[in-house]
């Protein structure tokens, strides 16, 4: 009866927590350095519509992401000199890929400085919605300027001009893993060479030997800045702070006032790490889609019996109907002489196009790709 009466006091009590009404959030931010400008409109999730999406599109990024897209409305930008731009969804000219994606055709090179534009939406149910910004001031950089960072000795020290009307200064590298962005209010910073991630999980580095990685600045207004500084609490609820009137989002604007396109690098002394080539001494070389590896030691393994990170970059072999990067990112592990390394889309952690198993051998790697067949040898140069 003890065990009983125990039992019954430790047991919580249920209550079911009825499911929400969806509510519309839009997201936009018109950009100076951007050829039209795009909006996303969809529903907030609340249990009541069963979720299944397949691999993520950037052509349809709120369906191919889970997302509730809202099909059909109206959606206009009110220009600072009275004109009226309609947006056109994408998914009317892009094979029904696109629901919720709103694109004005407006260039950022015509976007006028400290001036407001005005945002409406009304959907196919009648609801409305509105916004404003106002594109702070600075000229827009098109054209990346080319860097390099010795990871382990370096820091990229960047400065740029003032934007008297912007509300803060956007810093974001992106990395294999997602971007570390973050705000300031001076106009220069300076990022060590061995500066961690702290917006994802584990905390990896920021630069990756072998990689090369975009680093922005843009001046930003009062909506962006509010809405990307603040976040929803799972304890307290709801604390972003957004002014978009009839739903939730962000309408902002930005002008991108600075580029680098940053080559890291860092010393080659192990062996596994090198530039290693296709041997193509033999006709069975010519079955391999890929020419070249460029290996570094990104972190060595922390105990023994770990593996070591592997970073770095690959060449594809040119040929006919290829339109992929000439030079694209890898990561990889190596342990006891064996590596491992998956080649990246581009520089992109979360997309591996091929995955490479093989054996270091002196200065010879010999190994063969998953779906590319095998064996190959690579030569250290």
């Amino acid at each position: 009866m003890a065990l009983v009466a125990l039992a019954s006091a430790c047991e919580l009590d249920k209550t079911a927590i009825p499911r929400t009404e969806p509510r519309l959030a839009l997201h936009g931010v018109l950009s100076a350095s951007a050829q039209t400008q795009v909006v996303l409109l969809e529903r907030t999730r609340s249990g009541r519509v069963q979720l299944v999406a397949p691999s993520f599109d950037l052509e349809d990024p709120i369906g191919s992401d889970e997302g509730i897209a809202e099909t059909g409305a109206l959606m206009t930008l009110v220009t600072p000199d009275g004109s009226t731009i309609v947006a056109r969804e994408d998914n009317t000219i892009n094979s029904g890929k696109g629901q919720g994606v709103y694109r004005f055709t407006l260039p950022g090179s015509l976007l006028q400085r400290d001036a407001t534009y005005h945002l409406s939406v009304v959907t196919s149910a009648g609801e409305l919605l509105g916004a404003e910004t106002s594109v702070p001031d600075g000229a827009a950089i098109m054209t990346a300027a080319l860097g390099t960072l010795n990871r382990p000795s370096d820091t990229l020290f960047l400065a740029w001009p003032a934007s008297p009307t912007a509300r803060s200064y956007l810093v974001r590298i992106e990395t294999p893993y997602g971007p570390r962005a973050f705000f300031t209010e001076s106009t220069h910073v300076t990022l060590p060479g061995l500066l961690r991630n702290a917006d994802v999980d584990d905390l990896p580095h920021v630069f990756f030997p072998g990689f090369t990685q975009p680093v922005t600045v843009s001046a930003v207004d009062s909506n962006y800045y509010d809405w990307y500084r603040t976040h929803n609490d799972p304890l307290s609820g709801e604390g972003l702070i957004g002014r978009v009137t009839g739903g939730l989002g962000v309408f902002g604007s930005l002008v991108r006032i600075r580029f680098d396109s940053v080559q890291v690098a860092a010393p080659q002394t192990r062996g596994v790490e090198g530039h290693f080539q296709l041997d193509g001494s033999t006709i069975a070389s010519l079955g391999s889609r890929y020419l070249s590896f460029d290996l570094y030691v990104e972190s060595p393994a922390a105990r023994s019996g770990q593996s070591d990170a592997l970073s770095g970059r690959y060449r594809p072999r040119p040929r006919f109907g290829y339109d992929g990067c000439p030079v694209c990112g890898l990561l990889g592990t190596a342990r006891d002489g064996h590596v491992e390394l998956a080649l990246l889309n581009n520089w992109s952690g979360t997309d591996t196009v091929e995955v490479f198993d093989g054996l270091v051998q002196g200065d010879t790697i010999v190994g063969a790709f998953r779906f590319g067949g095998g064996p190959f040898r690579f030569l250290k140069q």
